[in-house]
């Protein structure tokens, strides 16, 4: 069993911990962290960030936890540059632990979060950007209902080189019945966690 829900200050630790254990799995796919982004302090003030932004409906941090006797981060779901007037978007990034790639767990957790961002956030439009050889991550997308609509040449500066990306996204009014409804119970967990 593994739950979905915000992260918050109090995880500093745990996300700390995640991005430790991942360090060497995560760096194809990461720009080059500062030196503190390993410690439980860098991460607090980034949670800290996080929840001043929440607030303001700016951005949204999920984790996925296990649910062990402790629990233990295994992985991350940000919706995130979220815009409003005319536009009604915003970009999904995400990563999951070495030890459960593979596994159907993103797919799943990340059918959530469109669930909060369409039904919730009531957005238009969710984006994802990935690079050309990340096959897990493409996989995933298409699963959830996102389409290939572009690619942007030297996109991002990840690990140190500029990194193209092909450009993915989903729209609200275009997901088939079955998405939908999976989508749609997707928002379930969060209307307790939502004070409007």
């Amino acid at each position: 069993m593994h739950i979905l829900r915000f992260l918050e200050v109090a995880d500093a630790e745990l996300v700390a911990d995640y991005q430790r254990r991942n360090r060497h799995f995560h760096r194809q796919w990461s720009p080059i962290p500062p030196p503190d982004y390993f410690t439980p302090q860098f991460h607090r003030r980034m949670l800290q960030q996080t929840v001043e932004r929440r607030e303001r409906e700016e951005e949204f941090r999920f984790g996925i936890f296990s649910d062990q006797p402790d629990p233990l981060l295994i992985g991350r779901i940000n919706l995130v540059a979220i815009e409003r007037g005319a536009f009604q978007n915003g970009r999904l990034g995400y990563s999951i632990d070495a030890k459960h790639r593979n596994s159907g767990i993103m797919t799943a957790m990340l059918k959530n979060v469109m669930g909060f961002g369409f039904g919730y956030l009531r957005l238009h439009r969710i984006e994802a950007n990935i690079m050309p050889r990340n096959e897990a991550s493409r996989r995933v997308l298409q699963k959830c209902g996102f389409r290939h609509i572009g690619y942007s040449p030297k996109m991002l500066l990840i690990n140190g080189q500029w990194e193209d990306h092909e450009l993915y996204m989903a729209l609200a009014e275009d997901l088939r019945s079955d998405q939908d409804d999976e989508i749609a119970a997707g928002l379930q967990p969060f209307l307790p966690l939502v004070d409007r």
